[in-house]
């Protein structure tokens, strides 16, 4: 596919970091290379797509609107006065306990996006991962007619006190009234990269920066001229000796998700638990 680099192979963490700093240096030599911020997203298989689990499923936009009545309907018990004050806090919410999201998670630090594409997983053994590379400022010239000559990026807030609440209001059409007025494919918008209020220590600790998907269930590879995106392939007989190398440096599951579930896992992994 004609991503903007082509794929290439990580055999290490060091690897990688010359790969970055490769990419790094021809970035800077393209004037059209927008904003020139990366961001990256682990997957464990190379043949996954960057698509939503909203869209996986195919859902339509009437039951993400259903399940955040729902969701709402009995969460305020639990929220301990901590209340959401728009429908994107509502929506943060829902995803970070599990609802399916039309958001995809990034992060602007390569080693979690390594972190994540070479997580063991049970049920995906001896494949290749992937290692996704964003141009955000690039996508949004796709979804948002985003300006050439700007480094910012919208953020996910209907909150008036928010500065540049005008950027900011280019996201409203994905919210999910917005979506359901769109009313043919036609209508539907490409993703749009965005910035959230990082509400979460899981969220902080790993820098996390999101996608949004529209009505269209299209990859956000497949998206624009692809220009704004490219990947490393991490091939699976290394993945064991990187997850090695991410812990000699301090990425590990505690550190990226701060929680008593990740004390002890830990706790009994060095045991040799499960």
């Amino acid at each position: 596919m004609p991503f903007r680099f082509r794929d290439r192979p990580v055999q290490s963490v060091a690897s990688l970091l010359r790969h970055l700093q490769g990419d790094e240096r021809r970035l800077s030599a393209d004037s059209k290379a927008a904003g020139k911020v990366v961001w990256y997203r682990g997957l464990r298989s190379r043949a996954h797509e960057l698509v939503p689990t909203f869209h996986v499923q195919r859902r339509d936009v009437s039951d993400e609107i259903h399940m955040m009545n729902l969701f709402k309907q009995n969460a305020h018990e639990f929220l301990e006065g901590q209340i959401p004050s728009s429908e994107w806090e509502w929506m943060f919410l829902m995803r970070h306990h599990g609802l399916p999201s039309r958001l995809l998670d990034w992060s602007e630090n390569p080693l979690v996006g390594l972190y994540f594409a070479t997580e063991p997983d049970r049920q995906i053994r001896n494949e290749d991962g992937a290692l996704w590379c964003l141009l955000p400022a690039q996508l949004n010239r796709w979804s948002l007619a985003w300006p050439d000559d700007t480094f910012a990026l919208p953020m996910f807030t209907e909150r008036e006190a928010e500065y540049s609440l005008g950027e900011n209001e280019t996201l409203r059409i994905y919210l999910p009234r917005g979506v359901r007025q769109a009313r043919s494919s036609a209508e539907a918008r490409p993703p749009a990269a965005a910035i959230s209020i990082r509400t979460s220590k899981r969220i902080q600790a790993q820098l996390g920066v999101f996608t949004i998907h529209h009505a269209d269930r299209k990859p956000l590879e497949d998206s624009g001229d692809q220009s704004h995106i490219w990947r490393f392939i991490i091939p699976a007989a290394q993945k064991a000796a990187i997850q090695t190398e991410l812990r000699r440096i301090g990425i590990t599951r505690l550190t990226l998700f701060p929680e008593l579930d990740s004390v002890a896992e830990e706790a009994g992994a060095a045991l040799g638990g499960t």
